[in-house]
């Protein structure tokens, strides 16, 4: 709500200093026992190759959802296919890990470059010829 009316927050009595800690809290708190659970998990001990880069995943779910709820929840099970598929090509083409990494940078990168070119469009600006015929003018 602070993001969206701050001045209708401020006047509701929402603190948006107290709810932008709230929420990094809670997402720390989040991440902690996410990763509490995988190693105590399917891993059973802390290794130093415990993280196979979800911090880069979050980002393209991030981006590909455009931070909604139902569209985050669409891109993780997007990302848990393509990470489930990588496993799959990898086992059964021979293919190297990398490949996976590959689709998902590529992925992101034509996700970004699509936002750019809706949101912003090249034009040439040509000087004013009234400014050109001043400048004569006076030499």
């Amino acid at each position: 709500m602070a993001g969206l009316a701050d001045a209708a927050a401020r006047y509701a009595g929402f603190n948006a200093h107290r709810m932008i800690w709230l929420g990094l809290l809670l997402g720390g708190a989040a991440a902690g026992i996410a990763g509490m659970g995988e190693v105590a998990g399917p891993i059973g001990q802390l290794l130093p190759s415990v993280s196979p880069g979800y911090g880069f995943a979050a980002i393209i779910v991030a981006f590909v959802g455009r931070l909604h709820p139902i569209g985050i929840l669409l891109a993780s099970l997007l990302m848990s296919l393509l990470y489930l598929g990588g496993e799959a090509a990898q086992m059964g083409l021979q293919l190297p890990s990398a490949m996976t990494g590959l689709f998902q940078g590529m992925l992101l990168f034509f996700l970004l470059g699509s936002d750019v070119f809706i949101n912003y469009r090249v034009r040439v600006v040509r000087p004013p010829k009234v400014q050109v015929q001043l400048a004569q003018a006076t030499a």
